[in-house]
């Protein structure tokens, strides 16, 4: 494999989209097959005769595209995606509607909106500054999804595509147990990021939209509030060049995209 991106933290959009756009350069389809052959056959160790009680985490991103392929060839067929409607680009939730793989079930966040975000106590999860705010769309979305399904269906084990160049805690021998008492297990966490877009690419699966927008790499899939990608009006203005609808809609309950909008008309 020819490895040039490094950590998420440090690889940027561009960089991304170059190998992306040259992957077979990178990683052969032998390569993918292999490990992609690895992964399910350890997968299949793992949960074993439970894997019918086990469910892989599914948001149409990157990892979880290449999960998806692993879970396939490993026998493992229900999903889960954890959304919050009425936060999401509409584009993404319209993709996840034409791709999403047989067996997911989605547990939609119906309670939280922009109004919430009128909240001073709340103000700050509004384009989050730093990795603990932005956690919290995470825990509204994502990890409340996980444990809805915990309660309703009990599986054995939820599966992720948790990965360490991503720099997320994957466990010993990729197997972690939360306080809530949900193990969980990441059959890819030694994954280089091109080997994740190479069983892509190999599979012939598609990529939400979002990768195409700006900071699509290193902002990923979630609640448009939830991006981090600069400042508040950096953030408004990213946001108007992928659904100019988000804003106007915020702009009748959130003053800084009132704000943002009468600049930018002031400024036509």
């Amino acid at each position: 494999m020819n490895l040039t991106l490094k950590s998420k933290s440090a690889f940027t959009d561009d960089a991304v989209t170059a190998v992306w756009e040259n992957i077979t350069a990178h990683v052969t389809k032998e390569e993918a097959d292999e490990a992609v052959a690895r992964a399910a056959a350890e997968v299949a160790d793992v949960v074993g005769r439970y894997r019918h009680r086990a469910v892989y985490g599914w948001s149409g991103g990157k990892d979880s595209r290449a999960l998806q392929v692993v879970m396939e060839k490993a026998g493992v067929g229900s999903s889960l995606l954890g959304t919050i409607p009425r936060l999401e680009f509409r584009s993404y939730l319209d993709w996840v509607a034409q791709e999403a793989p047989e067996g997911l079930t989605v547990i939609p966040n119906e309670d939280l909106g922009l109004a919430d975000l009128t909240h001073p106590d709340r103000d700050r999860y509004l384009f989050p500054e730093n990795s603990r705010d932005g956690y919290w769309w995470t825990l509204a979305g994502t990890r409340r999804a996980q444990l809805a399904y915990q309660e309703r269906h009990h599986p054995v084990m939820q599966i992720y595509g948790r990965r360490r160049q991503d720099g997320n805690p994957t466990g010993k021998d990729g197997i972690q147990t939360s306080k809530n008492g949900i193990t969980s297990y990441n059959p890819i966490r030694d994954w280089p990021h091109e080997l994740v877009l190479a069983v892509v690419h190999y599979a012939g699966l598609s990529l939400p939209p979002n990768y195409g927008w700006p900071h699509g790499w290193t902002a990923g899939t979630g609640p448009w509030p939830g991006r981090r990608v600069g400042t508040r009006d950096e953030s408004w203005a990213e946001t108007w060049a992928i659904e100019p609808d988000r804003v106007l809609e915020a702009a009748e309950l959130i003053p800084s995209a009132r704000a943002w909008l009468d600049r930018k008309d002031a400024a036509s």
